[in-house]
């Protein structure tokens, strides 16, 4: 497996982390919304003018947008179009090159951005502590629908919480170290802390993608993230993640 990290500022632009899923011409482009552009928030049947905006901004219809209401879990979806997601939970969206933009919410938890280039195939996974393992299914569907092998099979780990900010208790440290690899968590300081980027990692190398690149950043330490931790439950931005055929309107590292 090829691995590479990338400091989150070579990606960043103004209010917006922009970056390509691969290095050929007709590859999917990634964006992120920064804080200081407000709360992503989804909801299936609330409208949000601040996202509308970004999207429109960066070149994108609102209406090419795919998004579910997260819930923290495993579960990956692979619609056809926006019809097949009203009213949908679930926490990854994956489709064939067209129009639809698949779009995820995070705010310490991480996104993943996923291609498979024969078929063509992309998309974004939303991985919190609980669902950690996403990766995994979002592989499994991809050889299930496209015959897609492992080794055809590259992915992004966004910036998320990082381990000098996640403190856990030992049992989920125990846990995360039995099933992602010893490097997922580590004590330190006389207590437990939490590496998603290494738990994902771990994954991506058991199932032997191709290639996984790291965009280095954690939410809690950088203000122009949107943080759970930093910014408490009442008050914390989400911010977008996005995988986009062709041109985002802009152009991207």
């Amino acid at each position: 497996m090829i691995y590479s990290e990338i400091d989150l500022e070579r990606v960043r632009f103004g209010d917006t982390v922009r970056f390509s899923l691969g290095p050929d011409p007709g590859a999917p482009r990634a964006l992120l919304s920064l804080r200081p552009r407000g709360s992503m928030r989804f909801l299936h049947d609330s409208a949000n003018p601040l996202r509308e905006g970004f999207f429109r901004e960066n070149g994108i219809e609102p209406g090419r947008v795919l998004a579910v209401e997260l819930v923290h879990s495993r579960t990956v979806l692979f619609p056809s179009g926006p019809e097949e997601l009203r009213g949908v939970q679930a926490d990854g969206i994956i489709v064939e090159p067209g129009p639809w933009v698949p779009t995820v919410t995070v705010a310490d938890c991480m996104p993943i951005w996923i291609r498979h280039e024969p078929s063509g195939a992309y998309g974004i996974l939303h991985s919190g502590w609980q669902g950690t393992g996403i990766l995994e299914e979002a592989v499994r569907g991809l050889g299930d629908r496209f015959g897609a092998l492992p080794s055809e099979i590259d992915a992004v780990l966004g910036p998320a919480i990082g381990p000098c900010c996640y403190r856990v208790p030992e049992e989920r440290a125990e846990y995360f170290r039995s099933s992602f690899g010893p490097e997922a968590a580590r004590l330190e300081g006389g207590a437990w802390r939490l590496d998603l980027g290494a738990a994902n990692l771990g994954i991506a190398r058991a199932l032997g993608l191709r290639s996984v690149t790291r965009i280095l950043g954690c939410t809690s330490c950088d203000p122009d993230l949107g943080s759970f931790r930093r910014e408490g439950p009442e008050r914390f931005t989400r911010m977008v993640a996005a995988a986009v055929w062709g041109s985002s309107g802009r152009d991207a590292a």
